[in-house]
C-alpha cells in the first residue's frame, strides 16, 4: 500500500465513523440547551465610542482590560484588570455571543461603576513580550445559570458629569473576552 492509498483509507474510515449518529444523551441534551439560549432576546454588544492611539493600533489607553483567564467554569472566580487613562468611573456590560435572532449577544450582567485608575504599561521584555502585572480592578463569580460560550466585557469610562448626552463629555469603550466551558461532550472544539 503507498502513501496515497493509506491517506484514501484512512480519509474514508474517519468520515464514515464521523457520519454515525451521536449518543442520544449528546444528541439531545447539546442542541436544545443552544437553541433555548438563542431564543432569547438579543442585544447589541458594539463600541459606539473608541478611539485607537494611532491610525495603525487597534488598541486605546483611554480604557483597556483583561482577565485573569481566559477560559472559566461555571462558579469559579474571574479578576478583571481594567486601565483608564486619565483615571475614570467605568462600567463593564457582559454579554454571551451567539445567534439571539439575529442580534449577536445577549446582556447577561453590568457590573458597575467602578473607581478606574491608569495602570503601568509594562516594559517590552524577552521575545517582545509584554507582561501586565496590573492590580485587580473587580472579580466576577460566573453564575452557574451561564451557558459555555464566548463572552466579551463592554468595558465603558464614564464622563465626570452625571447625565450624558450627545453634546457632553466624550466616554470611551473596549472590550476583555473570556470563554465560559462546562464538561458537556461536544463534537466540535472551539479555541479562541
Amino acid at each position: 500500500m503507498d502513501r496515497r492509498d493509506f491517506l484514501r483509507t484512512t480519509t474514508a474510515a474517519a468520515f464514515a465513523t464521523g457520519a454515525r449518529t451521536p449518543s442520544s444523551a449528546a444528541a439531545t441534551a447539546q442542541p436544545d440547551l443552544i437553541k433555548t439560549e438563542n431564543a432569547k432576546a438579543g442585544a447589541s454588544f458594539q463600541l459606539t465610542r473608541m478611539m485607537p492611539d494611532n491610525a495603525k493600533s487597534y488598541r486605546t489607553s483611554l480604557i483597556e482590560g483583561y482577565c485573569s483567564r481566559q477560559s472559566i467554569k461555571a462558579g469559579e472566580k474571574l479578576d478583571l484588570f481594567v486601565s483608564t487613562k486619565p483615571a475614570a468611573k467605568f462600567t463593564i456590560d457582559i454579554f454571551r455571543m451567539g445567534y439571539y435572532d439575529g442580534a449577536g449577544s445577549r446582556l447577561m450582567a453590568t457590573l458597575g461603576p467602578f473607581d478606574g485608575k491608569e495602570q503601568p504599561v509594562p516594559e517590552i521584555g524577552d521575545k517582545r513580550l509584554r507582561e501586565c502585572q496590573w492590580d485587580v480592578s473587580t472579580s466576577l463569580m460566573i453564575p452557574a445559570d451561564w451557558p459555555s460560550g464566548v463572552y466579551l466585557g463592554r468595558l465603558t469610562t464614564l464622563p465626570n458629569s452625571e447625565q450624558r448626552t450627545e453634546n457632553s463629555e466624550p466616554y470611551w469603550q473596549s472590550y476583555i473576552i473570556f470563554i465560559v466551558k462546562d464538561d458537556r461532550p461536544a463534537d466540535i472544539l472551539f479555541q479562541c
